[in-house]
């Protein structure tokens, strides 16, 4: 279903293009948070820092910001689904080299990985994004983010504690089971309709930073990207489960596995939710109170000794988490024209990596100073200011009302 080509109603997974692009979300966040729990648990159990936690994060994130330009321009220039199928056959290499580089060559074959990973996601993520609002109309985006979001986080789910099962068969099963996914993601995204880049009048900003400008000149956009940016990267809970898990809770990998699925599953249920009942009023503070939610919650998890608190915490971080990003995503892809809206996803797709690859490098290096139980109050507490610092300086994102 083309947005050229409405139908009479959103028909949401009984459509069969979305439900190829839920099915190909669900096929790569499976993928994805698989790795990303065998690759947390690997790098710990080889070096027990927790820094080299935080370079699994910053390995993600290097080739961001000198790719982001580039890909934003070639999301709309080039037929998006091509770039996702590409992204997806390079993900596939990556895993595999996951499963046979580290015996080979050591911890740093892993980081060189990843920074490949990086690299794929930078162009990954933009032409993903910016898709999803030529399959859909206008008046559907709310409930398509809501979906899809909700799909991603069904997939985080069952990835973490499906990744923590299987590794204790090897870090190399977690690596095979994660390609048989991508593999899925991949003949999914090939069952989509090709989509032509913009033409004539509608590439008069063909610059590569168009989309920076266009977020500058958007107070509403630039405040929730920038709010997010900053409180994700202050408030980095997930990336010290490891040591919360080994060192604290003193559990196994099935631990890890339901920690890390908590948020998703917090997440998934405000994500049905808001999927039939859509945020309709007072947008701009719903995003404010989830976003201190969020710090709240992380700070729990911080002073919880307690497995069942510590899960407690990360539903509501999950389901705060949610609520900003459904907000935040309505907001950018209803407020953003098809021909800047590959370089505006871009310049979010940065912001969203740069919080939580760089967050996962904050969080390191202040747990290894404060200790993990300082790092986490820290962060809760950081956010709550961000939050209210926020409100002052973007009004109009206070103001916001509809979608």
């Amino acid at each position: 279903m083309a947005a050229a080509d409405p139908v009479s109603r959103f028909r949401g997974f009984r459509d069969p293009v979305f439900g190829r692009y839920l099915a190909m979300r669900l096929g790569v966040s499976l993928a994805t948070q698989m790795q990303a729990t065998a690759v947390g648990w690997q790098v710990y159990d080889l070096t027990g820092d927790p820094i080299a936690l935080g370079l699994v994060g910053l390995a993600q994130f290097l080739p961001i910001i000198p790719l982001m330009p580039l890909s934003g321009q070639v999301a709309d220039r080039v037929d998006r689904r091509r770039i996702i199928q590409v992204s997806a056959l390079l993900y596939l290499l990556c895993m595999a080299g996951l499963a046979v580089l580290p015996g080979l060559a050591g911890i740093w074959s892993i980081y060189a990985v990843l920074f490949v990973f990086g690299a794929t996601r930078a162009f990954d993520h933009p032409a993903a994004s910016a898709l999803l609002p030529n399959l859909v109309r206008s008046q559907d985006i709310r409930a398509a983010v809501a979906l899809s979001s909700s799909a991603g986080q069904a997939a985080a789910i069952a990835g973490p504690a499906l990744g923590g099962i299987l590794y204790v068969f090897g870090p190399e099963t977690v690596y095979g089971t994660s390609m048989a996914m991508m593999v899925a993601a991949l003949l999914a995204v090939s069952g989509l309709p090709a989509v032509p880049p913009a033409h004539g009048a509608e590439m008069e900003r063909p610059s590569i930073f168009g989309g920076v400008a266009f977020i500058r000149s958007n107070p509403v956009i630039l405040g929730v990207m920038a709010l997010d940016l900053f409180v994700v990267m202050v408030a980095s809970a997930t990336a010290l489960l490891p040591i919360v898990v080994k060192d604290i809770l003193e559990v196994g990998p099935w631990g890890l596995g339901v920690l890390r699925s908590a948020p998703a599953v917090g997440a998934l249920a405000i994500g049905a939710w808001l999927s039939w009942h859509p945020i309709d009023r007072r947008a701009g503070p719903v995003f404010l109170w989830a976003l201190a939610v969020y710090g709240v919650a992380t700070a729990l998890f911080g002073l919880s000794t307690s497995f069942l608190l510590s899960a407690a915490a990360l539903l509501l971080f999950g389901a705060a988490d949610q609520v900003s990003v459904i907000v935040r995503m309505s907001l950018i892809q209803l407020r953003t024209p098809n021909h800047v809206r590959g370089r505006v996803a871009a310049v979010n797709g940065m912001a969203v990596n740069m919080s939580n690859q760089l967050g996962s490098l904050e969080a390191g290096l202040t747990a290894a100073w404060l200790g993990v139980v300082g790092a986490l109050a820290l962060g809760g507490a950081a956010t709550l200011v961000l939050v209210a610092v926020g409100a002052l300086v973007f009004p109009k994102l206070r103001q916001v009302d509809r979608l």
